[in-house]
């Protein structure tokens, strides 16, 4: 099976989205996941952990038995660029390689080829025989007088 992007679904593009997301968790979380372990499983009040924005940069500090063991700052302009910037390029390469319709309405190649052409006239089992059909009154159509 071909997994090209050019055959990819809206599905195969989110699970992408999906595995990239976890992947920069994995790598950006990783170094903090240890000495968060151990400072949450110190004695109460031996360990410290704050986190928060101070005007566009994020910090996050772990500290030990008084000791600052983990510390890292990054910018909001960074944090946004790494979570939304890879999947909106993987969207955008998707949108250009995917099959266009052509001027019948088809996609090329794709699961709607056995449509009708523009132009072809409906099934003959469509159609309404003269027999079928109900009479209609056909009056002169009338102006209204001015």
């Amino acid at each position: 099976m071909k997994l090209s992007m050019r055959h990819w679904r809206p599905g195969h593009l989110l699970a992408s989205w999906g595995a990239y997301w976890a992947g920069l968790a994995a790598v950006a979380l990783g170094p903090a996941v240890p000495v968060l372990w151990r400072a949450t499983h110190l004695p109460k009040g031996h360990g410290v952990i704050t986190a928060g924005f101070e005007n566009t940069t994020f910090r996050f500090t772990v500290v030990e038995e008084g000791v600052k063991t983990f510390a890292t700052t990054t910018s909001l302009g960074t944090i946004l660029a790494w979570v939304i910037g890879p999947p909106l390029v993987l969207w955008l390469v998707w949108l250009a390689l995917r099959p266009r319709p052509t001027a019948a309405g088809q996609a090329v190649g794709g699961a709607h080829a056995d449509r009708l052409g523009a132009g072809t006239a409906p099934a003959s089992e469509w159609r309404v025989n003269r027999d079928d059909r109900i009479a209609v009154d056909r009056q002169p159509v009338r102006t209204p007088n001015p």
